[in-house]
């Protein structure tokens, strides 16, 4: 698999990542044995970015990351991401609340390298709240972790172009040009293509910014073998606007264009909308898996060679053919000030 470079910084990471939280928390029952294989056969299939966070079931997602990765043998060549910023409550898991303050910054900071028990690679603000003297804030800290060799390089995810433009800014005066913002994370797929439009995608490419795709099939929309009738109560995408039933079949119904394309190539569905992210020079996705099958299909997405016209095409049937419902719950969007 291709390797890039993280932003500015000398790190490189595979052209795909794994995104881990789907195997602490959020689809159904998962299992660690399990979920520690299908982390060692990434890296067997030549992935090397690994994506957690400290709110994936309160931590317990960066210890099972840490306890597979501390040790390996190819630990130096390994990046893991990971995030703060999104306060949650054990009493009420759907509670959701932002803190941005330099001394929560710092603090989770500390919980996080203790629950991976190594150093952070990328270190992202999960979510944001975009005033300019929070930002700014926010940015000191970051620059503090850096200076403290605590953090190699910094991210944020689901911000504005605005906000991430400002924030760059802060970021290199505060650290006197050794470092900007490396990494934006923000979904992205074939199905969610907002990045495009709000002028976020082409920033990240003006500033030398690495793209990294979250939900990049669109949480399994992006298949043909999703059955919703499947999926356990505890699986968040119960409560989706685009998994509703008023929407389900609608969405489901746009794969059959991307199917074509998908049998011509001889690929499946989720490798093709993984090619078309990956054919784009600095974008980097992160399909989450906890199944051995899943990430051997999804790692070897980067065997699809997409022509030009072929990528175009795929373009333009997900322009032509919107899919219904917002990616998140009406509550959720206002909760992180999403407006889409």
């Amino acid at each position: 698999m291709n390797n890039i470079h993280l932003g500015k910084t000398s790190m490189l990471i595979s052209k795909q990542g794994l995104g881990c939280m789907g195997m602490s928390e959020f689809y159904g029952e998962a299992n660690n044995k399990d979920s520690q294989d299908v982390i060692l056969k990434a890296i067997e299939k030549g992935i090397t970015f690994f994506d957690t966070a400290d709110v994936y079931n309160f931590g317990e997602n960066e210890k099972l990351v840490g306890s597979v990765l501390k040790s390996h043998p190819k630990r130096n060549e390994l990046i893991i991401a990971t995030k703060c910023g999104i306060l949650r409550d054990k009493n009420d898991p759907t509670v959701r609340g932002i803190d941005n303050t330099p001394d929560y910054i710092k603090q989770a900071c500390e919980r996080s390298l203790k629950n991976l028990d190594t150093h952070i690679d990328l270190y992202y603000i999960h979510r944001v709240t975009e005033e300019n003297t929070s930002v700014k804030a926010a940015m000191q800290a970051m620059a503090e972790l850096l200076e403290q060799g605590k953090i190699k390089s910094v991210g944020l995810s689901e911000v504005t172009e605005k906000c991430l433009r400002y924030a760059h800014e802060c970021l290199v005066e505060f650290t006197g040009g050794k470092h900007g913002i490396s990494a934006l994370q923000t979904e992205y797929s074939l199905f969610t293509r907002s990045p495009q439009d709000n002028g976020v995608l082409d920033a990240c490419r003006e500033l030398g910014i690495t793209f990294v795709a979250y939900s990049p099939i669109s949480r399994g929309l992006l298949t043909t073998d999703f059955n919703a009738d499947t999926l356990e109560n505890n699986d968040f995408r119960n409560t989706l606007p685009r998994f509703q039933k008023e929407n389900l079949e609608y969405n489901y119904n746009l794969t059959k264009e991307i199917h074509k394309i998908a049998q011509e190539k001889k690929c499946t569905i989720p490798q093709l909308a993984l090619s078309w992210l990956m054919y784009q020079e600095n974008v980097v996705p992160i399909p989450g898996t906890k199944r051995l099958k899943y990430i051997i299909e999804n790692a070897d997405a980067c065997k699809v060679n997409l022509s030009e016209d072929e990528f175009n095409q795929l373009n333009t049937i997900s322009k032509k053919f919107k899919v219904k419902g917002q990616r998140y719950t009406e509550t959720a969007m206002k909760s992180y000030g999403f407006d889409e």
